[in-house]
């Protein structure tokens, strides 16, 4: 199994050529067709949510969105340049509500999506995506890098979060050609359940033969924590061990128990410090 079409999603959170140079390092090593997508705030729209504006107001936003695009452009170009991978750079003019759902449906035309981790404590900036938002509605996996860049290489030893989901096996199937590629892939079972609806009578068992059988050098981590949650046991084991990206089925609990609540989907995406693939 292979990606043949990856979308990054090009914008100004945190170290964007990083994330660039992220969803290269995928094409090249699937020969892969590698696309940039920047999505540009809409100001005529802004204008309609925002109230009456003067002229100049309004062809300085003009100018602004005109500018993003263009470094967006000249960022992406400046990082692919290195390579001799097939690409194309698209750019779109959105109200700021509508640009998720702009990626959303460029991303329903890839396999994967490379797009930032959001910065926390920072106001979403117009023309930046909301990562969550991409999960929930592309349909795809969506590989999200964290803010802070990314130090070494990445998808040599993965950890898989297997709680026997719909969304975990979505996870781990869409991140099928990074677990055959990796030396070492460790799934991990936070309090698992057994039965039909959970883990199955021996915990990890199953997946870990499933696998096996995709040549996937695969062990096993079941966890019992009564003290800390499935999140910051996932965080804490991978640190331990060294891994270098994370595979979870993401909103396995209903979006507005998550936001009420909190969850492990959104606990990863604010806490993360490897690339993790979320799927759903």
């Amino acid at each position: 199994m292979s990606y043949c079409n990856i979308l990054t999603v090009v914008d100004e959170v945190g170290k964007p050529e990083q994330t660039i140079g992220a969803a290269v390092t995928i094409a090249e090593a699937h020969q892969a067709h590698l696309a940039g997508l920047h999505v540009a705030a809409d100001p005529v729209m802004q204008l309609y949510v925002d109230g009456p504006m003067s002229q100049d107001v309004l062809n300085s936003l003009r100018q602004q969105a005109v500018q993003s695009v263009e470094r967006a452009q000249k960022m992406f170009d400046r990082v692919i340049d290195r390579t001799g991978l097939s690409n194309d750079f698209r750019s779109q003019i959105a109200a700021t509500a509508a640009i998720d759902d702009v990626i959303a449906m460029h991303a329903r035309h890839a396999d994967l999506v490379v797009l930032t981790q959001s910065e926390p404590d920072k106001e979403r900036m117009a023309g930046n995506a909301m990562p969550e938002e991409v999960i929930l509605m592309s349909g795809r996996p969506v590989l999200v890098v964290p803010y802070i860049g990314i130090s070494h290489a990445f998808g040599r030893h993965i950890m898989v979060g297997w709680d026997g989901s719909r969304e975990s096996a979505r996870a781990m199937n869409d991140a099928m050609p990074f677990l055959t590629q990796a030396d070492k892939v460790t799934v991990i079972s936070v309090n698992p359940k057994k039965g039909v609806r959970g883990t199955g009578e021996l915990p990890g068992a199953d997946i870990a033969h499933h696998l096996a059988r995709h040549d996937v050098n695969v062990e096993v981590l079941r966890e019992t924590s009564h003290d800390l949650s499935p999140d910051q046991v996932i965080l804490s084991r991978a640190a331990e061990l060294d891994i270098d990206m994370l595979v979870l089925g993401a909103y396995g609990t209903p979006r507005l128990q998550e936001r009420l609540f909190g969850g492990v989907t959104r606990s990863l995406l604010h806490e993360m410090t490897v690339p993790t693939l979320f799927s759903h």
